[in-house]
């Protein structure tokens, strides 16, 4: 007799859901990365944007111009001619650390961060917004990588140095208030997380000059 007709095959298995999409553009974490972390530097920005000042040498705050009559006081990154070609690299270092971080190579960025703050530190020395920016852009990437007492007392350290330099109300000072916002958050520590939202959004109305501030 004829053989029966074989079974039909078997049902593919269920597609898992797809990743969503990386937010801000960054790609998703690499093994060893926590993804927590990511997240959290996702929600709140990452390593600050570089900028050539107008006029004068490089650096992220601008150039060497007087405060205004309103507004955030202007830092002044002006060096002696000694040292304005590491002026230089300290700038060309920020923006190599970007690129990184936009590519997800986050280590690489780390290496490129701590040579960035070496060299800022023998330029500008450890009391300067620009330092301060520096250990901004370690402290993120130790926080990627879970290391976050480090990060944790980076970023003290830069909030310190700003708060006497710029104030409590410069927008850069409220940025590092921010970056401390979102290691809590990677940490699950919601109630400190929540604390310091307040007290950057406090701190917000106040410069903005909505309110007197705490």
């Amino acid at each position: 007799p004829p053989l029966p007709p074989p079974p039909p095959p078997p049902p593919p298995p269920p597609r898992a859901n797809p990743p969503p999409p990386p937010v801000r553009g960054l790609p998703s974490p690499a093994p060893g990365v926590n993804a927590a972390a990511v997240e959290s530097l996702r929600r709140f920005g990452g390593p600050a944007p570089a900028r050539k000042p107008a006029g004068g040498l490089f650096g992220l705050f601008g150039g060497a111009a007087a405060p205004a009559a309103k507004g955030p006081v202007q830092v002044d990154t002006s060096l002696p001619r000694h040292l304005e070609a590491q002026g230089a690299e300290v700038h060309q270092l920020g923006a190599r650390v970007r690129e990184l971080f936009a590519g997800g190579q986050f280590g690489d960025a780390l290496g490129v961060a701590e040579r960035r703050l070496d060299l800022c530190r023998r330029t500008y020395g450890s009391e300067h917004a620009m330092y301060a920016t520096c250990l901004n852009d370690v402290a993120t990437f130790e926080q990627v990588f879970a290391r976050y007492d480090r990060a944790e007392a980076l970023f003290e350290e830069a909030s310190k140095i700003q708060k006497k330099l710029l104030g409590q109300g410069h927008p850069h000072t409220i940025a590092t208030l921010q970056n401390l916002a979102a290691l809590y958050t990677a940490k699950g520590d919601a109630p400190k997380a929540e604390a310091m939202q307040l007290l950057v959004q406090a701190l917000q109305l106040s410069s903005s000059g909505g309110g007197d501030g705490p």
